[in-house]
C-alpha cells in the first residue's frame, strides 16, 4: 500500500502515502527475526520507500538488512526441494540485490556487500519464466535464454568499474594516459555488449510497441536507459573544457553529448508510447545526469546543438515534475541541476578537482550535494547562463 498509493488516482488516498510508510516499517520490524525469502523482498520494498522519502539512513539499514539475510539463507542456492520457480525467484533476488548493492553504496557512500563472482547464471528469459508451473522442476537450459533482467545485470558489472574509475580519478590515482585507457577498454565492453544484443533487444519504435504488448515495454526501457546512463556516466568527465584537446578526448566529449541526448530521446518516447513509461525512483537521477550533460551542452556547445538541447531539456524537466508527485526524493536530485549550472558558471576545472565533487555529484545520488567555490562568470557566458537559466525556470519558476 505504502507504495502503491503514490500512484493512486485518488486524493484521499494519495494523502494516506506517509502513514501507510510507517506502518510499513513497523510491520517489518515486528517480524525481523524471521530470517526467510519475504523478508528480503519486504525489506527492499521498505528501503526504497526511505530512499523515496530521503530517510538515507533507513535506506542504507533496510537494504542492509536484505543483503545480510541474503547472505544467512546462501542465496541465490537452491534448496533440494525447491521447485524451479522458487529457484528462479531466488536467483533474481541475488542479482536484483546486486543491482541494488551497485547503485546504493555509490549513492550513500558506503562500501559494496554484495560481490559477483561469476559463478551464478544470469536470470532466464521473463517470458519461459511466466510459463513455469508451480511444482515444475526443470533442468536449466539453455533454451530458457537471457532475459531483459539478464542483460541488466551485465550493465550493472560494467557500471561497477565506471564507479571506480570516477573514484580513483578524483582520488588523484590515476594520469591522464591512465584514465584514458580505462575508458577506452570500458566504452569496447559497452559497444560489445550492444553489438551482441539479440536484434529484437535493439531500440527501434517496433521493438518498443513489441515488448510493451508483451508486457515488458517499461523492462526493454529500463535496459535502454541504463546503457545510455552508464555510457554518459563513463565519457562525463571529458566535459573538461580545461583538458587538453587529443582526438579520443574529441570523440570522448561526442558520445557524452551523444548518449545524454539518446537518454532524453528514449525517456520521451517511452512516456507517449502505452504501456511504456518509467517511473521509477531512480529514473529521477539518471535524468539530472542526462540534463547535465545537456546544460554543459547550452552552455558551451555550439550555435547549432541550443535548439534541440533545449527542446530535450524541456522533455527532462518536465518528467523530473512528474515524478516529482510521487517521489519526495526527487526534489534533492533537481537541487542538483541548480548547483551544476551555477558551478559550471563559475570554473568548469574546479568539479573535477576540488573535494571529489564530480564523484558526489554523479554517483553519491542520494546524499545532499554542496556547491564548490569557484571564479567569477565571464562575460562571455553571459547570455548562454540566461538560456539555462531559462531552461531551469521549468523546475522552479520563481528562480
Amino acid at each position: 500500500m505504502a507504495l502503491a498509493a503514490r500512484f493512486s488516482d485518488e486524493p484521499e488516498v494519495r494523502q494516506r502515502t506517509k502513514e501507510f510508510f510507517e506502518l510499513a516499517k513497523f510491520a517489518l520490524k515486528l517480524d525481523i527475526d524471521n530470517v526467510s525469502l519475504d523478508n528480503i523482498h519486504a525489506s527492499i520494498l521498505v528501503g526504497n520507500l526511505c530512499g523515496a522519502e530521503g530517510e538515507t539512513a533507513g535506506e542504507a539499514l533496510f537494504f542492509g538488512v536484505a543483503f545480510r539475510m541474503a547472505h544467512v539463507l546462501h542465496l541465490p542456492d537452491p534448496d533440494p526441494a525447491d521447485d524451479t520457480i522458487t529457484q528462479e525467484v531466488k536467483l533474481r533476488t541475488w542479482w536484483s540485490l546486486y543491482m541494488i548493492d551497485t547503485w546504493s553504496s555509490a549513492g550513500l557512500n558506503i562500501p559494496r556487500q554484495i560481490h559477483d563472482k561469476g559463478t551464478n547464471r544470469l536470470p532466464m528469459c521473463e517470458r519461459n519464466f511466466w510459463c513455469l508451473e508451480p511444482g515444475q522442476r526443470l533442468e536449466y537450459d539453455a533454451q530458457f535464454g537471457i532475459g531483459l533482467w539478464g542483460y541488466m545485470v551485465m550493465l550493472a558489472r560494467i557500471f561497477s568499474h565506471v564507479q571506480d574509475l570516477h573514484v580513483k580519478l578524483a582520488d588523484g590515482e590515476l594520469n591522464e594516459q591512465q584514465v584514458e585507457e580505462i575508458t577506452e577498454a570500458l566504452a569496447d565492453r559497452l559497444d560489445r555488449f550492444l553489438e551482441e544484443l539479440p536484434s529484437d533487444l535493439h531500440f527501434t519504435v517496433d521493438d518498443l510497441e513489441s515488448h510493451a504488448a508483451a508486457g515488458l515495454g517499461r523492462g526493454f526501457v529500463a535496459l535502454h536507459l541504463g546503457y545510455h546512463h552508464y555510457a554518459t556516466l563513463l565519457y562525463f568527465q571529458y566535459l573538461d573544457i580545461q583538458l587538453r584537446e587529443t582526438p579520443s578526448r574529441t570523440l570522448f566529449v561526442t558520445r557524452c553529448k551523444s548518449h545524454a541526448a539518446s537518454f532524453s530521446d528514449i525517456l520521451r518516447l517511452s512516456h507517449e508510447t502505452e504501456e511504456c513509461g518509467v517511473v521509477y525512483l531512480i529514473v529521477a537521477h539518471m535524468t539530472v545526469v542526462s540534463s547535465s550533460a545537456l546544460l554543459h551542452t547550452l552552455l558551451f556547445g555550439s550555435q547549432d546543438e541550443l535548439q534541440n538541447t533545449r527542446k530535450r531539456l524541456c522533455h527532462n524537466f518536465e518528467l523530473l515534475l512528474k515524478l516529482k508527485q510521487y517521489w519526495p526524493g526527487v526534489e534533492l536530485m533537481m537541487d542538483r541541476l541548480f548547483t551544476f549550472q551555477k558551478v559550471c558558471m563559475q570554473s568548469m576545472d574546479s568539479i573535477y578537482t576540488a573535494d571529489r565533487w564530480i564523484v558526489k555529484f554523479l554517483l553519491q545520488h542520494a546524499l545532499p550535494i554542496e556547491e564548490e567555490a569557484g571564479i567569477p562568470t565571464g562575460s562571455d557566458l553571459a547570455e548562454r547562463g540566461q538560456y539555462a537559466r531559462d531552461a531551469l525556470s521549468i523546475l522552479r519558476p520563481l528562480v
